[in-house]
């Protein structure tokens, strides 16, 4: 098995605010003016299987109609709660038996679920059965105790419910989990036997609040062998989006081989 796999979170446009991106043109913050920019990134990131974030319907179906020409079939699975957006995964792939959702069973402080969710995209790769697990972590106060934070109960029943009840599979868990290398939720991840694709080789993969951080992973089981891509320069000061980098994140990738 020998393939490329890439993450990214795309920015939703119901979470966009001007103010929030003060060095991006105007016109680019405009509902839908990013979808072929991003259909342009996704293209040159020549992966066999994609996983994004923050996806709406309509980004959804534009993309859609700019992928299907190169070979690429997509699936999405929407937030519940009336969330505007949720995780997709488009792949080039020639078999694939089916896909799930699985919406995480957490609870925000008024006691309602966050509608937050696992997108799992079942592959057969070479007679070897891949799954692969698209999600965004929800994002929480960095001092909130670990075993209230929000993104650590959704990793945790991502873990237990998920990987643990298939361990003879060969997993990718990717996506947007809103914490750093070396934290608990990422070493959570870690003691299971995952490895991180990018695992001493990290660059921050989005600069939210003037702060250059890595937030985004790419998780494989340890059969797998992870050559990741480097990413482009971020700092402080790197305007995100921009026409070359339409979203405010930069997109994750890494060739898998077994």
């Amino acid at each position: 098995m020998d393939l490329r796999i890439a993450s990214y979170n795309i920015l939703a446009d119901a979470y966009v605010k001007p103010e929030w991106f003060p060095h991006t043109p105007a016109d680019l913050l405009r509902p839908r003016s990013r979808d072929a920019l991003l259909a342009r990134r996704i293209l040159a990131l020549d992966a066999d299987i994609v996983c994004l974030q923050e996806v709406e319907p309509d980004s959804f179906a534009a993309l859609q109609e700019a992928l299907a020409p190169r070979g690429y079939v997509g699936v999405m699975a929407q937030k519940q709660q009336g969330r505007p957006d949720g995780c997709a995964v488009f792949h080039r792939l020639d078999r694939s038996p089916g896909h799930r959702a699985y919406y995480f069973s957490d609870r925000l402080e008024d006691g309602r679920v966050s509608g937050h969710l696992a997108l799992v995209v079942d592959f057969d790769v070479g007679g070897a059965r891949l799954r692969v697990a698209c999600t965004h972590l929800r994002w929480d106060r960095p001092d909130r105790p670990v075993e209230q934070h929000q993104g650590m109960q959704q990793a945790t029943e991502l873990i237990n419910e998920l990987l643990r009840k298939d361990p003879e599979a060969l997993w990718i868990v990717c996506g947007d989990f809103n914490a750093r290398p070396g934290e608990p939720l990422v070493q959570a991840f870690e003691a299971t036997g995952l490895r991180d694709a990018y695992a001493g080789q990290h660059q921050p993969t989005c600069n939210a609040n003037g702060e250059p951080k890595a937030i985004d992973f790419l998780f494989h089981s340890s059969a797998l062998r992870a050559w990741p891509d480097r990413l482009p320069a971020l700092d402080a000061r790197t305007p995100l989006p921009s026409e070359q980098e339409p979203s405010d994140h930069l997109p994750i990738s890494a060739r898998l081989h077994r």
